[in-house]
């Protein structure tokens, strides 16, 4: 049987015969093994030369034909400290790691040959693609059927540098029942049947391999010239989910090669690594490395993208506490470029003596604003310094930071008020921003949700900003404002009740929010206003599409602050709505008998209760005797429209309009059939539906109307309401301040039909569809 070391430095899936592979190929694998002996001696400050290699390469993937010089990371300046640890955050977190592990999945097998030799194990391999960064339960029972990237870490470093010791101290402070180390992926072939792709399987465990990225060629003249022999594989960059490089000072790796200590060679993998989702920090050689190494393994092992939402959901939820019943509305802001004018992350990388921001480089290359992109600023964060320099540059940078007037004196106002609060949520420094707020005086009524180091636990993501504000509004039932400037705030803009867009200088705001901002209004329906700090920035778009909204202006502040008014709701509880109801209910009603009920029972509602909640409106109308006299009808009818909630809102719908014929009809299958012409110089919005459950749908129809900038009256009609949908605490009394919702009855039955029983199929005659 080919090892898996064959196999994934093939360059051609689909061949069913594998060539040997060349010597080049087994110095990633093998030939560690005979560098053991270097790694030992480093580990007692002696040192020899690099091992012999061939100088074939192995395939490289697509653009790398010829050996390439890689950046050099900055080394860090600082020693690094106390050692980073989740478990100081997040206690719970703790106690999870020393249960038994998720299980991941191995990588997918690409041509029938590797199937047929890896179905020796007993793995299922179906072509599913591995996805890293997605969580599983620890329980999982299946690998195969799992789609979950195994966790491997690669420590790598030149020959000499101490990654033989340093894997005998991972072992002696991780220990072996979650954790498997290996000096080279070679020596997995011989105590692995399976070889690297199985052991995962096969172990359950964690692994760390130790490994070379390239070497040196062996001729003195080629060495002059910086050749290299890169002996990383297509296998490796489809293995590794971490890499961590060894920054040994070359006067310790080879004494003997003449200013090798001041010569900086391009040896770093972190562009390969970049380039294939492979998370890439350097570790700096002190007596601190054993530690730092396990703390950030520990991180490693657990780490999921769903572990870093709950972390950051947890967060939030304890800000909440026992201030929920009082909270009504909560105000989400963005920190940089949104609270002030400058960019602390760059302000923090300036303070270390950077002339370059490493994170600009990030966030441009190939990761982009991924969640894998964030984890990797947190590494950058934790190679450049340690706890107490990391602290201090932090202060060092608050200290220079200057919140907008304006944002001061909102923030300010609102800790008068019991019933709104405020929440800072961040994809840059927490630490920088619970300092400036502590400096502002606000520290104590506004937290802060942020990124930062390894030991900060999680990462905020512009899919974790929607996600907390969608949490807000939904768990917490929450009216929520969000500001933002940027791309990154576009999700939870669009999650918000309210969305403000913070519009700074021209040369200080982001250069691609013009044209996302507009591709969300116009394409994605986000509705927002947009505020101008300082007054003089020029405006994003036209204020057609981004209205303003002046923060300076006490009536527009003031829209923020009101208290939730009660749900008024008016149901018939008349012995004629008790005849009306009846028919409604029997069992053997369904089609154009039940549609003609309807039809009757919103006519009544209309003529009764709706008149009540819209009121009514004298108007002159001729009199059977001659002359004219006063008639009446509903308030504005003439601007009144009726929403039919489609399908089982439109036989109540047609007795409304019936009712008022004056009225536009409109139908709506989803919240996005209403468009702006459907609203204009309208006073008054009926929404029509026979049936209110939960009150999600009609949640949604709500915020539609609102995000559509309309100032109409919404009233919402019903022939029965679940009780739960219209209580104070329901979902509809958090979007329906002004609004009334009228009933023929309310019920305490909670059963949401289907098929033979769902009001919709028994109208229109499709109950055996369901």
């Amino acid at each position: 049987m080919a090892t898996p070391e064959q196999l994934l430095s093939r360059p051609n899936w689909t061949s069913k015969t594998y060539p040997p592979p060349s010597k080049a190929t087994e110095v990633a694998g093998t030939a560690q093994m005979a560098s053991d002996s270097i790694d030992e001696a480093s580990s007692s400050g002696s040192s020899t030369g690099s091992p012999q290699v061939n100088n074939t390469s192995p395939p490289l993937p697509a653009g790398e034909g010829e050996p390439r010089y890689l950046p050099v990371m900055p080394p860090s300046n600082q020693p690094h400290g106390t050692t980073p640890s989740t478990s100081t955050s997040f206690p719970a977190d703790a106690q999870r790691d020393s249960s038994t592990p998720a299980q991941p999945v191995l990588p997918p097998a690409k041509s029938s040959s590797v199937q047929s030799e890896l179905s020796t194990m007993g793995t299922d391999f179906k072509g599913k693609t591995a996805v890293p960064g997605k969580s599983t339960s620890p329980n999982t029972s299946s690998l195969a059927k799992s789609n979950v990237k195994p966790v491997i870490v690669g420590i790598y470093g030149i020959s000499a540098a101490g990654k033989f010791y340093l894997i005998n101290q991972l072992k002696e402070i991780l220990g072996e029942e979650h954790y498997t180390f290996y000096d080279g992926s070679g020596k997995i072939d011989t105590v692995t049947p399976g070889g690297l792709s199985a052991f995962k399987k096969l172990t359950g465990k964690f692994g760390a391999i130790a490994g070379h990225f390239m070497f040196w060629k062996e001729k003195e003249e080629d060495r002059i010239k910086e050749k290299v022999d890169i002996v990383w594989t297509k296998g490796d960059s489809e293995t590794f989910t971490y890499m961590l490089y060894l920054d040994v000072p070359t006067d310790i790796v080879l004494k003997q090669c003449r200013d090798d200590d001041k010569r900086n060679r391009p040896i770093l993998p972190e562009k390969t690594c970049s380039e294939h989702g492979i998370l890439f920090s350097v570790l700096a050689h002190n007596e601190q490395l054993p530690g730092t190494t396990a703390s950030l393994l520990r991180d490693f092992r657990e780490h999921t993208e769903n572990l870093n939402l709950s972390r950051a959901e947890n967060v939030l939820d304890e800000i909440i506490g026992k201030d929920n019943a009082k909270l009504e509305t909560m105000l989400v802001l963005d920190a940089d470029r949104t609270l002030c004018a400058v960019d602390t992350g760059e302000m923090f990388w300036t303070e270390l003596g950077y002339t370059n921001d490493p994170l600009k480089k990030l966030f441009s290359g190939p990761m982009r604003y991924t969640h894998n992109a964030f984890r990797q600023a947190s590494l950058l964060y934790e190679e450049a310094t340690d706890d107490a320099k990391f602290t201090s540059t932090c202060q060092a940078v608050a200290s220079k930071v200057k919140m907008h007037t304006e944002s001061l004196r909102l923030l300010r106002r609102m800790e008068h008020y019991s019933h709104i609060g405020a929440v800072v949520v961040t994809c840059g420094l927490r630490r920088v921003w619970e300092m400036v707020l502590d400096a502002a005086g606000l520290s104590n009524t506004i937290k802060v949700i942020g990124g930062g180091r390894i030991d900060n636990g999680y990462v905020v993501t512009a899919e974790v900003k929607a996600a907390l504000v969608k949490r807000l509004r939904d768990k917490h039932n929450m009216q929520v404002w969000a500001f933002g400037d940027s791309p990154l705030d576009l999700p939870m803009l669009k999650e918000a009740d309210e969305a403000i867009v913070v519009i700074g200088e021209a040369g200080k705001r982001s250069k691609t929010m013009d044209k996302e901002l507009e591709n969300a209004i116009t394409k994605e329906g986000l509705a927002a206003r947009q505020v101008l700090l300082p007054s003089y920035a020029t405006h994003h778009l036209d204020t057609a599409k981004l209205p303003i909204f002046d923060i300076r202006d006490p009536g527009a502040v003031n829209s923020i602050f009101p208290r939730r008014e009660p749900l008024t709701v008016l149901h018939a509880s008349t012995p004629a709505a008790q005849l009306l109801q009846t028919p409604m209910r029997h069992a053997e009603n369904s089609g154009v008998a039940l549609q003609a009920i309807h039809k009757k029972v919103r006519w009544f509602l209309a003529t009764n209760s709706s008149t009540e909640a819209v009121g009514m409106e004298e108007y002159p109308i001729p009199h059977v005797q001659g002359g004219s006299t006063t008639g009446h009808r509903l308030l504005h009818e003439r601007q009144t429209t009726i929403v039919a909630l489609m399908r089982g809102g439109e036989p109540m719908a047609k007795g409304v309009h019936k009712a008022f014929s004056l009225a536009m009809f409109v139908h709506a299958n989803n919240p996005s059939d209403l468009k702006p012409h459907h609203l204009e110089n309208q006073k008054t919005i009926l929404l029509v539906d026979s049936v209110i459950n939960n009150g999600t749908t009609i949640v949604e129809f709500v915020k539609r109307i609102k995000k559509l900038g309309s100032d109409v009256k919404i009233v919402v009609v019903t022939g029965v309401a679940q009780k739960k949908s219209v209580a104070e605490d329901g979902p509809l009394a958090r979007v329906g301040r002004e609004g009334l919702t009228v009933a023929l009855r309310l019920s305490e039955n909670k059963y949401t039909g289907k098929g033979g029983t769902d009001t919709g199929n028994r109208l229109f005659n499709t109950t055996r569809f369901d």
